[in-house]
């Protein structure tokens, strides 16, 4: 997404995920109810997300998990920038979760991820556009190049909502267009865009997201 000299290298770590490092909300009282996966951003951690529960339904329990590579101080999902000739940079993470969420007692029926966060939640949908029922995708982008799975998902087309700003340099160049574009041809697409928003999430996105997750679970 942008000059690879402004991101250091990552270092993987494992291949699954941590689950002393999960963390879930109300952890006795909503472990029945369906999963929603919380997926942080380059460099951060699982506390991250974690943050934002407060300010979401009840109707699901979320889990923030934590990347599989070191990312200097945080953690990471895949190494920036993206590659479009190196598909296969996001499938350890994607694996990672997967397998994660297939050991879960309750289903995992969605996920909300920011940036790196939020191109992993897609990339689960690419795989296998029944495995979650929904995405809400916070700054983040589609892996950059085409996958064998997009046929598929272009004709479940689930819904996902896009929440970015405006002014998020990630998003420069005709690349906000590119996202867009991808995501009405291959999902449901909402989007909430903040004009005068960096790479960042804000009290009106974070409304929408709140929206959007209690209309799938009234559908659900």
């Amino acid at each position: 997404m942008t000059n690879a000299s402004q991101y250091a290298p990552v270092e993987l770590i494992a291949t699954e995920i941590d689950e002393d490092a999960v963390v879930r909300s109300d952890p006795g009282r909503m472990r029945s109810a369906p999963i929603v996966l919380l997926l942080h951003g380059l460099g951060s951690n699982e506390d991250d997300l974690a943050g934002l529960v407060p300010f979401l339904p009840a109707d699901f329990t979320y889990a923030s998990l934590r990347g599989i590579y070191r990312y200097v101080q945080g953690y990471a999902w895949f190494e920036m920038p993206m590659d479009p000739a190196r598909p296969e940079a996001l499938q350890a993470s994607a694996a990672a979760v997967e397998s994660w969420s297939a050991a879960q007692d309750s289903p995992v029926v969605g996920a909300i991820g920011f940036s790196q966060g939020g191109a992993l939640a897609l990339q689960l949908l690419r795989r296998d556009p029944q495995a979650l029922d929904f995405v809400v995708n916070l700054s983040g982008f589609p892996f950059p190049a085409p996958m064998p799975g997009d046929p598929a998902l272009a004709e479940v087309s689930p819904p996902v909502l896009w929440g970015h700003g405006g002014m998020d340099p990630h998003f420069a160049d005709g690349r906000e267009e590119a996202v867009r574009d991808f995501l009405n041809a291959h999902t449901r697409l909402k989007e909430e865009r903040r004009p005068q928003l960096g790479h960042a999430v804000d009290e009106v996105e974070l409304r929408a997201v709140a929206s959007f997750l209690q209309r799938r679970a009234a559908e659900l």
